[in-house]
């Protein structure tokens, strides 16, 4: 790819979410030799978060989801385009269009599962032949269950059969895109054309061979229970909708042939229930903000999650991940997550000179976070304080 002038470019700069990550490219990016600038349709409202990030050589970049020409010459500036424009259904695909016609790297936050879809089967191979990655949902959703399930997987000596995964705590509000996501989904499901194809379990994996089709349904966890695999009462997790589909595409794009589910735990909505308590003050009237808007910097700062993913093969090795994140999932982690990503995919050492062989991820395609950046990113996520591995020994029963 030829030299661009910004490393990263933030598509949505004036939402909620994208100055969170503006912010945290203002404090991170400079350190690590990376040029950001921030794009959105008002230049006023560029202005405004010019002044509000104090950064005066900051460039702003002018572009509409709705004007072709605006979205490319927006894309050409830069190696990553970063965008938190939503709902992505809505506003997102011709975004993801201008980048592969520019080939320019892309990330983005979305858990539109029937958005990922359509970009696939629209842009994967090109992507893939041009050597660019077009990477979704590199926030709460699916970052900790895509990485945890990564870990475990590759800390066994051969594949895994069977991946599992456990939330432990996911203490914070959900965002107002979030929900806005879900309405526009919910109408999506109602459509007869996409009733069988929402029941796939593989529906982000459309060319996966046959043996690799081991999951019958998007989650077999639907009403409460004991849990062998993690020894605790669990119940669905709200998140298993879009982060099953995902994890079972890394899945597939490595080749294996392993089941995946995951659940939460009962214990956890003590934790959370305990969490709002706390910050009572700061939850009332935040329950369900619009889109743009998001809660007040105590729970932000103060939010956190935890998550536990098992991995098992047919040896009868078995690993377990735990995962920690500091700050609200939806809001402060996301953003944090998200830059992190972007500035991962700008790294102009990444890929270098090494054969997709040498790899443990991938260098081209409509991909996921840990197909896309493999150990570089889990590295980057841990340096920057805020998030945790910890990978647990592999036990090997004898037979």
């Amino acid at each position: 790819m030829s030299p661009r002038e910004y490393d990263i470019v933030i598509y949505g700069a004036t939402g909620f979410t994208g100055y969170l990550t503006a912010e945290y490219l203002a404090n991170n990016a400079a350190k690590k030799g990376m040029r950001f600038a921030i794009a959105g349709r008002s230049e006023k409202k560029l202005q405004e978060v010019k002044e509000r990030l104090g950064l005066e050589d900051l460039s702003l970049i002018v572009a509409d989801s709705s004007d072709e020409d605006s979205l490319q010459n927006m894309t050409r500036q830069c190696t990553v385009l970063v965008s938190t424009v939503g709902p992505y259904m809505k506003y997102g695909k011709e975004v993801v269009a201008a980048c592969v016609e520019t080939s320019t790297n892309y990330c983005d936050i979305t858990g539109e599962f029937p958005f990922i879809y359509e970009s696939i089967l629209e842009h994967h191979e090109a992507a893939k032949s041009k050597d660019i990655k077009i990477v979704h949902s590199c926030g709460y959703d699916c970052i900790p269950v895509d990485m945890g399930a990564f870990l475990a997987s590759t800390s066994l000596s051969t594949p895994p059969s069977r991946i599992r995964a456990l939330c432990t705590a996911a203490c914070g509000l959900p965002s107002g895109g979030t929900l806005d996501s879900g309405a526009g989904m919910a109408e999506w499901s109602k459509k007869i054309e996409n009733k069988v194809l929402k029941r796939d379990p593989y529906m982000l994996a459309p060319d996966i061979s046959d043996h690799q089709r081991v999951d019958k349904f998007v989650s077999s966890k639907r009403s409460v229970g004991y849990d062998s695999t993690f020894g605790t009462v669990t119940i669905p997790y709200f998140m298993a909708g879009i982060d099953n589909r995902l994890v079972r595409r890394s899945i597939a794009l490595r080749g294996h042939s392993a089941s995946y589910d995951e659940a939460m735990s009962a214990g956890s909505i003590a934790r959370i229930a305990g969490f709002l308590a706390l910050h009572a003050p700061s939850v009332v009237g935040n329950l369900r903000p619009k889109a743009g808007d998001g809660p007040p910097e105590a729970i932000r700062k103060n939010g956190y999650f935890t998550l536990e993913t098992k991995a098992e093969n047919e040896n009868g090795e078995k690993c377990t991940v735990y995962v920690r994140g500091q700050g609200d999932p939806g809001y402060q982690a996301t953003s944090a997550m998200l830059a992190e990503t972007a500035m991962c995919l700008a790294d102009k050492n990444l890929d270098e000179g090494a054969s997709e062989e040498d790899l443990d991820h991938l260098k081209g395609g409509v991909l996921t976070p840990s197909t896309a950046l493999g150990k570089e990113l889990v590295n980057r996520l841990e340096d920057s304080g805020l998030f945790s591995f910890e990978v647990k020994a592999q036990v090997k029963y004898s037979t």
